[in-house]
């Protein structure tokens, strides 16, 4: 389910809701959620965050270096002494 970004117009307080695309102006046609408040709530447009860095397939090398890599390392630090990698 997606999440919305709500702002009140009077007192400024924010607040996420996860709804159903369908859902989504529900929050809007109630008022603040501050009791002593009483504001008018609106959407607020936010960027989306999309998490691609957690995605493995099958055919995926995240965290695998290659044996040359290794290979190259070993020997930086075996001709480069006293240095720390």
């Amino acid at each position: 389910m997606p999440t919305y970004d709500y702002e009140c117009t009077k007192c400024g307080h924010t607040f996420e809701k996860d709804l159903k695309i369908a859902d989504r102006k529900i929050p809007t046609e109630e008022l603040c959620e501050f009791p002593t408040c009483g504001g008018e709530v609106k959407q607020i447009i936010a960027a989306p965050y999309f998490g691609y860095d957690n995605i493995h397939t099958r055919h995926s090398t995240k965290n695998k270096e290659p044996g040359w890599f290794k290979d190259k390392i070993t020997d930086l630090k075996r001709n480069n002494p006293g240095h720390s990698m």
